[in-house]
């Protein structure tokens, strides 16, 4: 028999291991030769591992050389039959060791390992005698009987629970390596490989353990997989169902024609994988015997490089495997340049993480198409030219970029395959015609929707007459000449408002629509001869257009064919102040800020309207919160099949990119010349995957239009707290977390009633004192601007927590005296969100006031803003009759009367004090600012589901609502009595829940009676947490702020300062300052005080 024939023989065996997924066993063949006995050990070559214990279980354990001075992996080591006494098991796990790895080998079998199946000197017997071949064939089917009592002795029943104690014991003992790790790692051989499967599959904890389920009714647990990932050779005993349930990435060695390992059994679990998209790689190894990768001395030099290549195989699965790529986008001109894949669009970097190739061997997708692009360096010889026409020329692709393309074959390890074959041509064109992610956002940044209204279609003009050419020429209530706009109702020519770049405006065009309800005008110089021109709505307050301009027109005697634009259009003087919207980027004696570039002195480019978004991101990455929940560079990233739709994976990617400093450095295009002396700053980093995601659904963030950046925040907070975060990472949201308290008590029977609500921002009043004008200024020159007198920080927060006199019936005196109403920390955040209030409406449109608010650089005490809470010499006001008996609400009167008077309708008023506890105008206000985009807004308040009439049941509120909500952390009764009260809308349901903490919810039928009720009700206050802290002192100092510049939140700039710790030139430590980050220029600021008189949101951080 030859050494091939002995070693790919596997004996006559009955034995069947049994799978744990029902419905599946193996049978026929099911350890070989080489599961069971050892090949000779390489000469000279000894382990250098010992014999240890872990959790009471022999283990071999082998460690790197230079550990635990370099960071290492955990890598858990299952072997075939012959067990962790094996020499050659010892020394495979030792090649492990060299390679970076903690190997912790159990002793799976507790010291009962395979027996040999053959006698290896009666096999080498080349002419054995008939006596001989006798005793052998005797020998080997009494060694087939053993084996078969071996296996039937270690089942998944035995082995699994051996290895459950193993992994629970070095979760402690090599704590470190599995936190380098981010997890335990799993290699297993012939027998062990098996268990590699199970181990990365979800396995019930009765299984895992090898107890069995008693009681089928309360469900069986499934945690996820035990290890990170996996790596497979040759096994055995291994069934369909074992590779269908795994979850783990895996990569299997396996040999063709394998008995052990057959065809259709690895086919089938190749085709699920896939399927399911689960991460592995499946390599085949043809002429070689079963045990081939396991350390041993081998003649064949085919089975020797085979044995060589698997070790590889497995080692290169566990260091740059694709499923651990973060999937951060490179800058876009890196010099290897850019893959994309012929057959799924994907993206991929090719440089020192070469996701590209990762993606080819993961989809098995061989061809890509190769994209480089090297900026043009174009030197200002020359000044630059003087604009002399009303345009923006759009600057192409082609002028900026040479680009270079070719195909490849990451398959067969061609780089330039002929494009002109097959479907290439047609593909390649498409791709390179494509508009990309970033771009597409560039494009819709400067699309604006102008419609009609019913104003300019339903227009009824005056009578007709001639307007003379002398009275086109200037306002009718002043002499400007210019920004002149015609009433299309009656004629009036009026000044329009001053505008950015200096032009006049004296309003007297809106004056005129005040006074007459004349809702159309027309600006004269942007008239066309083509019929378009500004056509203003000041009763929709929007650019519209007009259908019958001409006609219009000429009603007053006005041929448009005659007309000549003299004058820039709103959307060009919009895009114009969008392009040169700038804060201060030079010293007082005019030379440049010196920028910043390495670790947290990263840009973010902006992509058009976009600069909300990164102020307000810049912030929230340079709190130590975020930093620690997002940003991880050790570890992998989570699964995701849809990398780009998921939030963790864009917010994971952001912080990389932000903090990490790798493209924090200067533009290597941008070089000074007579012309342009500026300091190259750095390309900046362009999230238009995130600006994407987290606008998606909404009706204003999905948008390219300026947005305001509190508002923003808000959202942002909102979908992070909404996400999963799987222990041991923690919301970074709870940072800003804290309780209010609320304190009504009636002015006539001083009665009191305390109420908290839990929130993660405060919006606070900036009072507004203004200077008066000097009385002899000049009626000539254009109006001067309103000044303002200076407020404190203090002065604000006064207000904020200031007693007022509220209008409410007492339930306990009926007297009508009304309460005062004060609102005062319970506790305190950790970061405190501030947003300045610095607005007041005219003509129902919020603009902004310049009012300076003092903050200083130093720590301050918010003490003094801290509750008391309710005294022992307080009493309680009783709880309200009908809140319990009926299901209807009566809105507080004077609160409805004002809200209606500011123009709300009365079904958002009412539902706005609803949703604020019927308190005030203030709050219900600042409710239907941040409510406004919400679908159901104009629904009709509908108590209906909450009321008696159900019963107390959860009529209407379905169990995957409940669910959903649980998932949050929300308990049941607080999940069911928030979709009672919101309709059942989880997203608002979510909302009522972070406003009423203390509403312990709707029972319903989770408990039989009042004495469970209350037994449930007392556990859930007791358990109930309050955000924040009570602890004094509250120390709080400012960390960042965004600031603003522009008329409206809706327009102009937002740019951020940041308090960071700045190093110096050459050295590793530094000073304390101001950073200000302009979208994609990062700078070391000046002038800050005078900056943070007028900053739109403040952090706050307690020290």
């Amino acid at each position: 028999m030859t050494e091939p024939d002995v070693a790919t023989r596997a004996p006559e065996s009955d034995a069947a291991e049994q799978s744990l997924f029902p419905g599946d066993t193996q049978t026929g063949a099911s350890m070989g030769e080489h599961c069971v006995t050892d090949r000779p050990a390489p000469a000279g070559a000894v382990p250098t591992g010992e014999i240890s214990k872990i959790a009471d279980i022999d283990v071999y354990i082998t460690k790197p050389s230079d550990y635990p001075h370099s960071p290492s992996k955990l890598l858990l080591f299952l072997t075939s039959g012959t067990g962790i006494h094996s020499i050659n098991n010892q020394l495979q796990a030792d090649d492990f060791a060299k390679e970076g790895f903690i190997v912790v080998a159990p002793d799976q079998f507790a010291g009962d390992p395979a027996p040999n199946s053959v006698d290896p000197n009666a096999a080498q017997q080349a002419n054995p005698t008939m006596i001989e071949q006798v005793k052998l064939r005797a020998m080997e089917t009494a060694q087939s009987f053993m084996l078969d009592m071996w296996l039937a002795r270690h089942t998944s029943v035995t082995v699994l629970p051996i290895l459950q104690r193993v992994l629970e014991g070095v979760k402690e003992e090599f704590a470190d390596a599995i936190a380098n790790g981010g997890g335990v790692y799993a290699v297993g051989y012939c027998f062990g490989g098996k268990y590699v499967l199970l181990l990365g599959s979800e396995l019930p904890d009765s299984v895992a353990w090898g107890q069995g389920v008693k009681d089928e009714e309360k469900g069986i647990v499934k945690p996820g997989p035990a290890i990170k990932a996996g790596a497979i050779a040759h096994g055995t005993l291994i069934t369909k169902q074992d590779i269908e349930a795994v979850k783990s990435p895996i990569s299997m060695a396996c040999i063709v024609n394998d008995q052990l390992f057959p065809d259709e059994i690895r086919e089938a679990g190749q085709k699920y994988l896939d399927e399911k998209k689960v991460s592995h790689e499946i390599k085949l190894y043809s002429d070689v015997p079963h045990g081939f990768a396991v350390v041993g001395e081998y003649q064949d030099p085919k089975v020797q490089e085979a044995q060589k290549s698997a070790f590889e195989q497995m080692v290169a699965w566990y260091e740059v495997p694709f499923w651990r790529s973060l999937l951060i986008v490179p800058l876009e001109d890196d010099p290897p340049g850019l893959d994309v894949c012929l057959f799924c669009f994907n993206g991929g970097c090719t440089g020192e993480r070469n996701h590209s190739r990762l993606h080819s061997i993961s989809s098995k997708h061989p061809l890509v198409l190769n994209i480089k692009r090297s900026r043009k360096k174009v030197k200002r010889d020359e000044p630059p030219q003087k604009m002399s026409k009303l345009a923006i020329a759009a600057e192409t692709e082609e002028d900026r970029y040479d680009t270079a393309t070719q195909v490849k074959c990451y398959e067969c390890g061609v780089e330039n395959v002929d494009r002109t074959s097959g479907k290439l041509p047609a593909v390649i064109d498409g791709i390179m015609k494509a508009n990309t992610f970033a771009r597409q956002a560039e494009v819709k940044a400067w699309e604006q929707e102008i419609i009609a209204c019913e104003h300019t279609l339903c227009l009824q003009q005056e009578s007709a007459r001639q307007i003379e050419s002398q009275d086109l020429g200037h306002c009718s209530m002043c002499e400007l000449k210019e920004n002149l706009w015609l009433c299309l109702q009656c004629g009036n020519l009026g000044c329009g408002r001053a505008q950015f770049g200096g032009v006049g405006g004296n309003s007297h065009g809106l004056k005129h629509a005040d006074e007459t309800s004349h809702p159309i005008a027309v600006k004269l110089g942007s008239i066309t001869p083509e019929g378009t021109a500004d056509v203003y709505c000041y009763q929709c307050n929007e650019e519209r257009t007009d259908t019958e301009l001409a006609a219009h027109l000429a009603h007053w005697g006005i041929n448009i064919a005659e007309r000549e634009k003299t004058e820039k259009s709103l959307v060009e003087m919009q895009i114009e102040q969008n392009l040169r919207w700038e804060f201060s980027m030079t010293t007082e004696d005019g030379k440049e800020l010196k920028p910043l570039f390495g670790q947290g002195f990263t840009g973010l480019k902006n992509l058009g309207n976009s600069c909300y978004m990164a102020s307000i991101l810049q912030c929230l990455f340079s709190l130590p919160a975020f930093q620690d929940r997002y940003f991880h560079p050790q570890d992998p990233p989570p699964l995701s099949q849809h990398p780009a739709e998921d939030l963790e994976t864009q917010l994971r990617k952001l912080a990389d990119g932000l903090l990490s400093g790798r493209y924090s450095q200067p533009d290597s295009d941008v070089f000074a010349s007579e012309y342009s002396p500026e300091i190259p700053h750095q390309k900046g980093l362009a999230p238009a995957m995130l600006k994407h995601l987290i606008g998606s659904g909404h009706e204003e963030f999905s948008t390219m239009r300026q947005q305001d950046a509190f508002e923003l925040l808000l959202h942002l907070l909102k979908l992070i707290t909404r996400s999963q975060h799987t222990s041991p990472l923690q919301d970074p949201v709870r940072s800003f977390r804290f309780v209010m308290e609320q304190r009504l008590q009636c002015l006539s029977c001083k009665k009191v009633r305390y109420r908290t609500d839990e929130q993660d921002n405060i919006s606070i009043p900036v009072p507004v004192r203004r200077i008066p004008k000097a009385k002899n200024a000049s009626k000539d020159k254009e109006e001067e601007k309103d000044k303002f007198e200076p407020v404190s920080l203090k002065d604000c927060l006064d207000i904020f927590t200031g007693p007022e006199v509220v209008e409410l019936t007492c339930p306990s005196c009926n007297s009508k005296d009304g309460f005062t109403k004060r609102s005062l920390f319970k506790t305190f955040p950790t970061t405190l969100a501030v947003n300045a209030r610095r607005f007041e409406l005219v003509n129902w449109v919020p603009t902004k006031l310049d009012v300076p608010v003092v903050v200083g650089d130093e720590p301050f005490d918010l003490d003094a803003y801290k509750s008391s809470g309710l005294q022992h010499h307080e009493e309680l006001l009783p709880e309200d009759v009908n809140t319990s008996t009926k299901a209807s609400f009566v809105p507080n009167e004077m609160a409805l009367s004002q809200l209606e008077g500011m123009g709300f309708p009365r079904g958002r008023c009412e539902k706005a004090l609803h949703a604020t506890g019927n308190a005030d105008a203030d709050t219900a206000m600042n409710w239907l600012f941040a409510h406004m985009e919400d679908p159901d807004i104009d629904t009709p308040l509908d108590l209906s589901s909450s009321g008696p009439d159900n019963g107390g049941t959860s009529t209407g509120v379905s169990q995957e609502s409940i669910d959903t909500l649980g998932a949050m952390g929300i308990s049941p009764p607080q999940a069911r009595k928030a979709l009672k009260e919101t309709g059942g809308d989880v997203n608002r349901s979510l909302d009522w829940v972070f406003s009423h903490p203390d509403d312990q919810g709707d029972f319903g039928d989770d408990d039989g009676g009042a004495a469970g009720e209350a037994e449930v009700k007392a556990n859930l206050k007791e358990e109930k947490e309050l955000a924040g802290s009570a602890a004094l002192p509250a120390t709080f100092r400012l960390s960042s702020i965004v600031c603003h510049k522009g008329g409206s939140i809706h327009a102009g700039h937002y740019v951020s300062f940041i308090r960071k710790n700045i190093p110096h030139e050459g050295e590793g430590r530094g000073e304390e300052g101001w950073v200000l980050f302009n979208d994609e220029k990062v700078v070391k600021a000046v002038d800050v005080d005078e900056m943070k008189k007028f900053a739109y949101v403040y952090f706050f951080q307690r020290r």
